[in-house]
């Protein structure tokens, strides 16, 4: 199975099945768009644990759906950070993709981030639905301009100053995607990730 949820659900029946191996014959060729038809098929009702993998793995794949300036890091051998605030709802799911994979030919640093002033020494950060509306406005203000790939999962979250964001569609694990931040970001979008989510635009 090519999916990219064939990895998720899979390690969601023991550790000992969820191998960061499995990500890489899950992303190869058609990533996040299988995705959507097997989640519908694969699960009946919406299991947390599993929307985490999804979600960790989905992370790594929009890694390498940007292209990040070469001013968003000090050294060539600079990490590529993905930061998480509002709490960790991955379990190590993220540590192990990053103890075995790269972004950019750049070694992964996963990072709790516990202020929102913490965002600028990421790459990407993922916000959770924990995070309240005013911390989302001191984050925004925070990174505007600045080459941080902001993920969210907040209804409104794309709108309002985010570039991706996470939501419920039935049982599948979807995301919108906000391109006038990407470009206001100094982000470059590849057009496929456009054709596999939704496209908004920020709120005027």
């Amino acid at each position: 199975d090519n999916s990219i949820y064939c990895a998720a659900d899979r390690s969601a029946r023991g550790k000992s099945r969820y191998s960061v191996r499995l990500f890489e014959s899950c992303l190869s060729g058609v990533l996040l768009l299988t995705l959507y038809s097997q989640v519908a098929r694969s699960q009946e009702i919406v299991d947390e644990r599993r929307e985490y993998n999804v979600k960790a793995v989905s992370l790594y794949a929009f890694g390498r759906y940007f292209t990040w300036p070469e001013s968003a890091f000090q050294h060539a051998e600079s990490p590529f950070v993905i930061g998480v605030l509002g709490g960790n709802p991955f379990g190590d799911a993220l540590e192990r993709i990053a103890n075995q994979k790269t972004l950019n030919n750049r070694p992964i640093v996963v990072r709790t981030l516990s202020a929102p002033q913490q965002a600028t020494e990421c790459h990407i950060v993922f916000v959770t639905r924990r995070v309240g509306a005013e911390v989302h406005d001191e984050l925004f203000a925070h990174v505007a301009g600045k080459p941080v790939l902001l993920v969210g999962e907040t209804p409104g979250f794309a709108e309002r100053g985010g570039i991706i964001n996470f939501y419920q569609s039935g049982n599948n694990v979807r995301f919108e995607l906000n391109p006038e931040k990407s470009v206001e970001s100094q982000l470059s979008l590849n057009a496929k990730l456009l054709s596999l989510g939704t496209k908004t635009s920020s709120r005027k």
